[in-house]
């Protein structure tokens, strides 16, 4: 199950990176932005900055099996066991959030084109 969640954190880390790119995939890019907002704002305002469902159910499974994730942030988790560094934690929430937002912005701006040729 594990595994399972891990596949499931890089498939929407990939997809929210590179599928604005795509015009077929536009619309499902920028649904998974606003997901991604309301998780870590909306659901962040009751369990912390940066919430995510994904992580939180990954670090329950991760406790049963008798891992403990000694960071509450995946992209943290995956960058560290990539680099074999143990990243600054704001560094890293900083570097997340911005490419987030630019990204939110590109993803809205096409559809504001798409649907209203705004630009």
């Amino acid at each position: 199950m594990n595994i399972f969640f891990h596949l499931v954190h890089l498939a929407i880390i990939f997809f929210f990176l590179f599928g604005w790119l795509l015009s077929q995939t536009v619309l499902a890019h920028f649904i998974l932005s606003i997901l991604i907002l309301l998780s870590w704002y909306g659901l962040g305002i009751f369990f912390g900055f940066g919430y995510c469902l994904v992580t939180d159910i990954q670090w329950k499974i991760k406790k049963r099996m008798g891992q403990e994730p000694y960071t509450e942030y995946y992209i943290k988790y995956m960058l560290d066991k990539m680099t074999g560094l143990d990243l600054n934690p704001n560094t890293v929430n900083a570097i997340t959030t911005y490419t987030f937002l630019v990204i939110l912005l590109f993803s809205t701006a096409l559809i504001l084109n798409r649907q209203f040729n705004f630009f």
